[in-house]
């Protein structure tokens, strides 16, 4: 138990910290830093389900300038852990995610403004020549804030997180049942935010046609993602070389 929160704890950290967005993006989405979480807690398949339930109030998730109306980095692994060791469903988990990434907000104005120390601390370290004191600056202190702020919370959630199930359970049916309508009202928020990027004459259509194929002739969504693959290459190779796509 101690090696997993140990480990949560290291994919919340990652989570946040900047460096390993330089190395995928995707670290920003709780479906990957959930999934994650899932993996080291050796429950990948209900995982999976909770942390794409936590990411669907996400999905049309932006920061614009200094904006932050939520925090996925932080909802994404711990609430995923909180659930698995708490033995939430999908839909309270939404619920309790989104929950979590707005109180969370404010964990990341505090790392950010942390974090603005260390350049004017590169600065100085930069006006006497110390490039190696530069690098430090840049990679290591901003580890520690997000092992404190991320970390340390996805560490006690899955140590504690039983006991926090537990807690859940002494609340009444009407506050229970108040989390799942939530968690199933989120989801539709995230695909609202989302269509207001798809809602252009060209790809709309696309939308109409994906909702169509799942609902009238049953299709699955891996199916789906084929056909919108092959249609989607098809449109690549005759923008660009029309005369040459039956060679």
């Amino acid at each position: 138990m101690v090696f997993q929160a140990i480990l949560v704890c290291l994919i919340a950290t990652c989570s946040t910290w900047w460096f390993s967005h330089t190395i995928t993006r995707t670290w920003l989405y709780p479906l990957w830093s959930g999934f994650l979480v899932a993996l080291v807690m050796g429950q990948p398949l209900k995982g999976m389900m909770i942390a794409a339930a936590i990411n669907l109030p996400y999905v049309g998730f932006i920061t614009a300038g200094g904006s932050m109306p939520s925090n996925p980095q932080f909802a994404g692994p711990v609430g995923t852990a909180l659930a698995l060791a708490s033995g939430m469903d999908a839909n309270t988990a939404s619920a309790v995610g989104v929950i979590i990434g707005s109180v969370a907000v404010f964990a990341w104005t505090f790392y950010m403004t942390v974090n603005a120390n260390w350049v004017h601390l590169a600065d100085k370290f930069l006006a006497q020549g110390n490039l190696k004191m530069v690098r430090v600056m840049n990679y290591v202190p901003s580890f520690f804030v997000s092992l404190l702020i991320n970390g340390v919370p996805g560490f006690l959630a899955v140590m504690w997180g039983a006991k926090f199930g537990e807690w859940l359970q002494t609340f009444p049916q009407w506050i229970m049942d108040a989390f799942a309508l939530a968690g199933g009202i989120l989801p539709a928020l995230g695909v609202g935010m989302l269509l207001n990027y798809l809602a252009t004459t060209k790809l709309i259509p696309f939308f109409f046609l994906g909702f169509a194929l799942a609902k009238f002739l049953n299709l699955s969504t891996m199916m789906i993602t084929v056909i919108g693959a092959i249609i989607a290459l098809l449109i690549y190779f005759y923008q660009n070389d029309p005369d040459k796509v039956g060679d």
